[in-house]
């Protein structure tokens, strides 16, 4: 009877930890897929805003607004300077640290 009474308890003790452990894994499956979902939305989001910010920077569509709202025009080939006409300037800091 003692065997039996102790072989009993053991199972229900064992039974119990498993049935923890399983709600523990079957949360944890929850959690799991709430984040996968969650990471779907997201990734759909930011391929959302990268064609919409494709959309919106277009050389075209830029070069369009620039002329309609700021009266801007490109650079004439005779405004470029060449990088020698650019005067360089010379570092005073060597000077101060002798």
């Amino acid at each position: 009877m003692r065997w039996f009474f102790l072989l009993t308890l053991i199972v229900a003790v064992f039974g119990s930890g498993l049935y923890l452990v399983k709600r523990s894994i079957d949360a944890r499956y929850d959690q799991l897929a709430t984040l996968q979902q969650d990471i779907a939305r997201e990734k759909n989001k930011s391929a959302i805003l990268n064609a919409e910010w494709s959309y919106l920077t277009r050389p075209d569509r830029l070069l369009q607004l620039s002329d309609k709202l700021l009266s801007m025009r490109p650079i004439d080939a005779d405004r470029i300077l060449p990088l020698e006409a650019i005067p360089v300037r010379s570092s005073h800091k060597g000077r101060h640290a002798q």
